[in-house]
């Protein structure tokens, strides 16, 4: 195996090992769902961004509620 091969999954192991310590993962899940509201804030949903092209919207029952931190 070449060194910079080795280093490279040795990297990648570490990394991915940080992260799900100490609940990483629940973190980094609740920075995506966070992300996602404030994209959605920001931006408008897919119903808003599809009304504005001209394009029929797609219906969601579903509410938006802010993601608890």
């Amino acid at each position: 195996m070449k060194l910079a091969t080795l280093m490279l999954a040795s990297l990648m192991t570490l990394t991915s090992a940080a992260a799900f310590a100490e609940g990483g993962s629940e973190r980094s899940k609740q920075f995506y769902k966070d992300f996602t509201f404030t994209q959605q804030t920001l931006h408008g949903t897919t119903e808003q961004t599809a009304s504005a092209d001209g394009k029929t919207p797609k219906t969601n029952t579903a509410e938006q509620e802010q993601p608890k931190s």
